[in-house]
């Protein structure tokens, strides 16, 4: 951990507030959960359901739901949308900008 609280550097990275709690990075996605984040970042990079699917270990079907209630959850008209958010939160955290 840095003077700045950061833990970490990825999305979601954690900061500690002025009582020492920790507290999540709001970002432009501050409610999706790991999973979400996960599965939408690997969709965003390009890879078929199929491949995060097996990258995941977990069902297609379930890879599927994942990317809906993101999608959903980001208020995205499209998967192609959402995965356009995700990618800004990326750029944004790489480049460190708050």
């Amino acid at each position: 951990m840095d003077s700045t609280g950061l833990r970490g550097t990825g999305l979601g990275s954690r900061h500690l507030d002025e009582q020492g709690r920790e507290e999540r990075d709001s970002g432009v996605a501050p409610n999706l959960t790991a999973s979400e984040r996960r599965t939408l970042q690997l969709f965003a990079t390009g890879l078929p359901r199929g491949e995060i699917a097996r990258l995941l270990k977990r069902a297609p079907k379930t890879i599927s739901n994942t990317l809906t209630a993101a999608r959903d959850k980001l208020g995205a008209r499209s998967l192609a949308e959402a995965a356009a958010l995700i990618a800004v939160e990326v750029v944004s955290h790489t480049l460190g900008a708050t």
